[in-house]
Order: C-alpha cells, then structure tokens, then sequence
C-alpha cells in the first residue's frame, strides 16, 4: 500500500498510481486480442502456420503481417475447414499488396473449428505473419 507521502510525491510530479493498472491492461489486452500462437515466415507457396487443436475452437482476433523488404510484395491469407484446400472461397486476403518494410494489422473474430487451418503465402519470402487468438 502506498504512503500518503509516495501518493503526494507522484502527484507533484504528474505521475499517477493506480494499484496493479497495467496488470489489468494487461490481462484485457491479451483477452481482447488473444495470446500470440506460433506463426513465421510465408513461403511463395502456400503452407499452415497454424492448426486448431483436436477437441477445441479456436477464435482468431489478430493478424500482423510483416514486410521486411525494399520491394512491396503481395500475400494471400486462407482460413481453411477441416480437409479443405486453400482457394479463392476462403481467403481473408487473396495477392492483397503490401508496401515496403510495412507491417499491417487484420483484427476481427472469426471462429475456427478443430481441425481448420490459418494457411498463407507471399510474393516474396521477406514476408511473417504472427497470428493471435485464444481457444474455446
């Protein structure tokens, strides 16, 4: 517990405590955009980065897509059912442009079932994707 003396003292210098605040951003944070699951870099082909585990949902809230080249590149992003093959009918993007050395953010919330696949590919191997989300 904070003296009054440490409370005035942070109020002189504009600063203000609040017991545990970025604990508790913290946690909301992680429940709002999920906790990061192993992710990496696309290949020019399509290949998974990600699969929902047997038995559980998987609700996907955020994708960062990241180009570390001079050259501006494309990607394409597959949210794939159980047994399905990646195409035009599932892509979240499809050959969508990415400028040089820019990183963007997808957020949204889309269930996936057991078994559903976050699949991808880039015009170029300088792209990474890290997807975050949390199971259900």
């Amino acid at each position: 517990m904070a003296s009054l003396d440490d409370i005035l003292t942070t109020q002189k210098n504009g600063v203000v405590a609040i017991n545990g605040l970025s604990q508790n951003i913290g946690a909301i944070s992680t429940v709002y955009r999920g906790s990061p699951q192993p992710s990496g870099a696309a290949g020019t082909s399509v290949g998974t980065i990600y699969t929902v585990p047997t038995g559980q949902q998987f609700t996907l809230t955020d994708i960062e897509i990241c180009n570390a080249s001079a050259t501006g590149t494309t990607f394409s992003i597959f949210l794939v059912a159980s047994g399905g093959t990646a195409g035009t009918s599932n892509a979240l993007f499809y050959n969508a442009p990415i400028n040089p050395n820019t990183t963007v953010q997808w957020t949204g919330g889309t269930a996936l079932s057991a078994g559903s696949t976050v699949q991808v590919s880039a015009g170029a191997a300088t792209v990474s994707m890290k997807i975050s989300g949390g199971a259900t």
